[in-house]
C-alpha cells in the first residue's frame, strides 16, 4: 500500500485542530453561526500554517456540517443523510468533491481557466449540497486578464457559490479582488504548538522521541507545521526508535550540540586557543562556515533572550533540559555583551559569501568573540571615561 506523508495523514479534521489559527476557525465558525457568510474569503500567509486546511474544513462545514464536531448547522436547510454528508466530507478532504472545486493558480492560470469558471458557477450543486466552493490556491499567480474575468463573477456571483482564495503573496493580488473579500491572515505557527503536535504524531505513529529532538525539528519548521511535519517523516524514514537530537544532526549534517556548546564555553572563559581548536573540530567534521556561523547566532540568541527575560520566559523555545544548560550558560554573559557577540557574528556572515579568504575571516571572529570581554567599551571611551572591562 502507498505511503501517505505526515502532512496529509493528520491534516485537520475540526476547526480547533487547525493549529496555531484559533482566531481564524472562531470567526468563521461564528460566521456560519450567525448566517453571515461572505461570498468571498482570501487567506494568507505563508507556506505551511493551514490555509487550505481551513478552506477545506469551511467548505466541509458548509455543506456537511454533521461530519465536523464544532461546525454549526443552519436550521433552515435541509442537509442530506449522515452517511452521504461523510463520503462527500471525505472527497472534499481529498480535493475530489464535484462541489468544492480545488484549482491551483499557478498551473491555472489564464483567462481561460477564469472563464471556465465562470461558465461553471451558475449551475448548482450536485447531491443535495448547499453550495459550490471554489478555492483557489495561489492565486497570486493569475495573470491580469484572468483576475478581470475572474472579478465579474465575483462581483454578483450566485447565491450558492463561495470563493476562497489561498495566497502566501497577498501584495499580488489585485485591489479590486481584495475589496471583495473578506481577509484572513494566518500567522506562523509558534515553535512551542509545533513541538506538541509533533509530540501528539510520534504517539500515533508508536514512536519514541526525544523532547530535544522534537523541539529541533519544530524549530527547523520555522512557523509552518507543514515543513516540520516533512522534516519527521524523513526521521521517521531512518528507522530509529527512539528518535535523538544525534539522529536529526546526522540526517541533516547539523553542528554537534555538545560541541557547539564546548565551544560556547571556551569563548564565555575568553579562551582563544581551545576557541579556535572548537572551531577547527566543528569544520573538520564537514560542517559548513555559513551553516556554523547560524547556529552560532541561534545559539547566543537564546543566550540572549534568558539573560534579558530569565529562563522562564515564553520566548525561550527551548526543551526543559537544553533550557537548563543554556540558563546555565547564560549566567556567564550580560544580554549587551551577548548583542555585541551577534552583531560580530552577523558581520561574519555578511561579508564572508565575498571574500576570498572565508576561514581568515571565521577564525578572526572567533578571536574577537573570545576576547570580547578584554575589549574596551566602546561608549567609555566616546564619553572620555577610563576604558573599562566588560563584565
Amino acid at each position: 500500500m502507498a505511503y501517505t506523508v505526515l502532512a496529509r495523514r493528520y491534516r485537520s479534521q475540526s476547526f480547533d485542530a487547525v493549529v496555531g489559527q484559533h482566531a481564524v476557525a472562531q470567526t468563521l465558525i461564528n460566521a456560519i453561526k450567525t448566517g453571515r457568510v461572505a461570498h468571498a474569503y482570501l487567506f494568507t500567509g505563508t507556506r505551511g500554517v493551514g490555509k487550505t486546511s481551513m478552506a477545506r474544513l469551511f467548505a466541509r462545514a458548509l455543506n456537511a456540517p454533521d461530519t465536523v464536531t464544532d461546525a454549526p448547522k443552519d436550521d433552515g436547510f435541509e442537509y442530506p443523510a449522515e452517511d452521504v454528508q461523510q463520503r462527500m466530507a471525505d472527497a472534499i478532504m481529498r480535493g475530489d468533491d464535484l462541489n468544492v472545486i480545488e484549482i491551483d493558480g499557478a498551473s491555472n492560470r489564464g483567462v481561460d481557466d477564469a472563464r471556465d469558471i465562470i461558465a461553471k458557477a451558475g449551475l448548482s450543486p450536485t447531491a443535495n449540497a448547499r453550495f459550490k466552493v471554489y478555492i483557489i490556491d495561489e492565486v497570486h499567480m493569475l495573470t491580469r486578464e484572468a483576475f478581470n474575468a475572474l472579478l465579474k463573477v465575483m462581483e454578483e456571483p450566485p447565491a450558492h457559490v463561495k470563493f476562497i482564495l489561498c495566497t502566501t503573496e497577498p501584495q499580488k493580488v489585485p485591489a479590486t479582488i481584495q475589496s471583495r473579500c473578506q481577509r484572513f491572515d494566518f500567522h506562523n505557527i509558534p515553535t512551542p504548538q509545533i513541538a506538541e503536535h509533533l509530540r501528539n504524531v510520534v504517539t500515533e505513529e508508536e514512536v519514541e522521541a526525544e523532547d530535544e529532538a522534537l523541539w529541533q525539528v519544530a524549530r527547523l519548521g520555522n512557523g509552518s507545521m507543514r515543513d516540520a511535519l516533512s522534516l519527521m517523516d524523513r526521521l521517521l524514514a531512518t528507522g530509529e526508535d527512539p528518535i535523538t537530537a544525534k539522529t536529526l544532526e546526522t540526517m541533516l549534517g547539523l553542528p554537534d550540540h555538545a560541541l557547539v556548546s564546548g565551544l560556547i564555553d571556551a569563548i564565555a572563559a575568553g579562551d582563544v586557543k581551545q576557541s579556535l581548536e572548537s572551531t577547527a573540530d566543528l569544520l573538520a567534521r564537514g560542517i559548513g562556515q555559513d551553516q556554523l556561523t547560524d547556529v552560532l547566532i541561534e545559539r547566543f540568541r537564546q543566550l540572549m533572550l534568558i539573560a534579558a527575560c530569565g529562563p522562564d520566559s515564553e520566548l525561550i523555545e527551548l526543551s526543559d533540559d537544553a533550557k537548563s544548560q543554556a540558563a546555565e550558560q547564560a549566567q556567564r554573559f550580560d544580554a549587551s555583551g551577548l548583542v555585541y557577540l551577534i552583531a560580530l557574528l552577523e558581520n561574519l556572515s555578511r561579508h564572508a559569501k565575498a571574500s576570498a579568504t572565508p576561514r581568515a575571516l571565521l577564525d578572526a571572529t572567533v578571536v574577537r568573540l573570545a576576547l570580547a570581554e578584554n575589549m574596551a567599551d566602546v561608549s567609555a571611551l566616546l564619553a572620555g571615561n577610563a576604558p573599562q572591562k566588560k563584565k
